[in-house]
């Protein structure tokens, strides 16, 4: 069963200049562990904070799917919408796999 998770990462926020000429300093972010969910009654998918493949995320339960085709389908359609990359795992952990497999949007 393959699922889509995206690891906790630290990045700098650059300054930021406001209109009032005051500026918020560059400073460090830390963004959460996030998977992708679905809940039984709708068709749409969830982004939320990872809480294991048993856990539930506000009634829903982590996407999972058998084939690696669909969940790279969903992969490349969630990074469209919205952006955020999500790896691939599998229960053995991230499933590595070549870059011309995966497409990346211009």
């Amino acid at each position: 069963m393959f699922y889509l998770r995206k690891l906790p990462e630290a990045k700098t926020l650059p300054e930021i200049r406001k209109t009032d000429g005051t500026v918020v300093p560059e400073r460090p972010y830390m963004s959460d562990d996030r998977a992708v969910y679905k809940h039984r009654d709708f068709s749409r998918f969830y982004r939320g904070g990872f809480t294991g493949l048993d856990g539930r995320y506000q009634g829903m339960k982590v996407y999972t799917c058998k084939t690696l085709k669909r969940i790279l389908e969903l992969r490349e359609s969630t990074l469209r919408a919205t952006g955020e990359l999500f790896e691939v795992y599998d229960e053995n952990g991230k499933v590595e796999f070549p870059i011309a497999e995966t497409s990346v949007p211009q």
